[in-house]
């Protein structure tokens, strides 16, 4: 075998590799979005059917005694949209939180950063920080889209600041709490995964980027506003809190 044919052998074998690598990458991440879809709609029969959404009972009740067993999983969502976007959406949040609890590989990570573009000195001036105020902790910005697909995650990014008297490292509290409204009614309902209650991380002070990902259900009800609420605490200090408004369209 001549050596120009054994490199092209060699060339061939180690594409063929990396296109196996890159494709069976790209089909375990559908599969995780296949599979986490599969359990939120299984959760979510199980919800209905014990009321967590008026209206969904009937839809599935219907369906099992009709016999099209198939169409539970069906009549069960279009009965949870038929009963209010509110219920849905406690439904489907709540479908999604236990689908994270019984495959915590699934919950996507909150991305906490340090911003490189601005240093610790330029905070500092920017807030005309003295030491004397102890720990310090401002929400510079929440970025959200206005609008929301059903079906389509949610970006939530939000940076902020945090000072403290000696320049060393903190914890710092971070903390989503999410609301649906629907006819002019308002109700809290569950955020998704660990990323929910208060989480506390460890971070150099400076400006930290950190985002996250809400699930939109995709038979979420065209309309329907969510309220998130993105709150930052540092040093026993009261909580840095911004309110963002995104409707589904």
């Amino acid at each position: 075998m001549s050596n120009h044919y054994s490199a092209k052998f060699s060339c061939s074998i180690i594409i063929g590799a990396l296109f196996s690598i890159f494709s069976s990458t790209a089909m375990a991440q559908e599969s995780a979005y296949a599979d986490l879809d599969a359990c939120t709609k299984n959760e979510q029969i199980k919800l209905t059917a014990k009321g967590a959404a008026a209206g969904a009972l009937t839809g599935l009740g219907a369906a099992f005694l009709t016999g099209k067993k198939n169409d539970a999983g069906k009549a069960a969502l279009l009965g949870a949209v038929a009963g209010g976007a509110i219920g849905y959406a406690k439904a489907y949040y709540s479908a999604i939180d236990t689908c994270y609890k019984l495959n915590p590989s699934w919950v996507p990570e909150s991305k906490l950063v340090r911003d490189p573009a601005k240093s610790y000195q330029q905070v500092i001036k920017e807030h005309r920080y003295s030491p004397k105020e102890g720990i310090k902790s401002v929400i510079k910005q929440v970025e959200v889209a206005p609008t929301a697909k059903p079906g389509t995650p949610l970006d939530i990014n939000t940076t902020f600041d945090v000072m403290t008297p000696d320049g060393a490292e903190t914890p710092v509290v971070i903390e989503r709490k999410l609301f649906v409204i629907d006819g002019g009614k308002e109700e809290q309902i569950l955020f998704p995964g660990a990323s929910a209650q208060g989480r506390t991380f460890t971070v150099a002070p400076g400006r930290q980027a950190d985002s996250v990902k809400l699930p939109i259900g995709a038979d979420a009800k065209s309309g329907t506003v969510y309220r998130i609420d993105v709150s930052v605490a540092a040093g026993g200090k009261p909580a840095d809190v911004v309110s963002r408004s995104v409707t589904v369209q």
